[in-house]
């Protein structure tokens, strides 16, 4: 049985917002080491790196953040017009730091499995979004 587009935006963003509160916890230092699948220690390499704290704020808490309201969202009401619109706002929003964080990421030389699973979600999560 298919998700709907509303299920879709939910699922994609608890596991995005998992994933990258996971990350945001080892910039903070509330997790020792990350695990990191396919790239060794790649994840902590690049969650130390200087462009992964803008504003000082970890990255990782800011990427969790955009995909709870996005959450919080699409369980309220994607009916009424604003928050359709906002929602897909925001995911158009998620969908851009995911494609520079890429770019950073290809510059720096390392990768982050965490934050390339929720770039590979990204495209499904803004068709989604527009689909509401």
């Amino acid at each position: 049985m298919p998700l709907s587009a509303r299920q879709t935006v939910v699922v994609l963003s608890i596991l995005s917002a998992l994933a990258m509160l996971y990350v945001g916890a080892y910039q903070v230092r509330a997790v020792e080491h990350l695990k990191c699948p396919l790239f060794g220690h790649g994840c902590e390499a690049v969650a130390d790196a200087p462009f992964a704290r803008p504003f000082g704020v970890a990255d990782g808490f800011i990427a969790a953040a955009l995909y709870a309201v996005l959450l919080v969202l699409s369980i309220w009401s994607p009916r009424i017009g604003f928050v359709r619109h906002s929602i897909q706002t925001v995911a158009v929003l998620a969908t851009v730091a995911n494609v520079l964080g890429v770019f950073d990421m290809a510059r720096f030389g390392a990768w982050c499995f965490y934050c390339l699973v929720t770039t590979a979600f990204a495209p499904l999560l803004l068709w989604a979004a527009f689909l509401l």
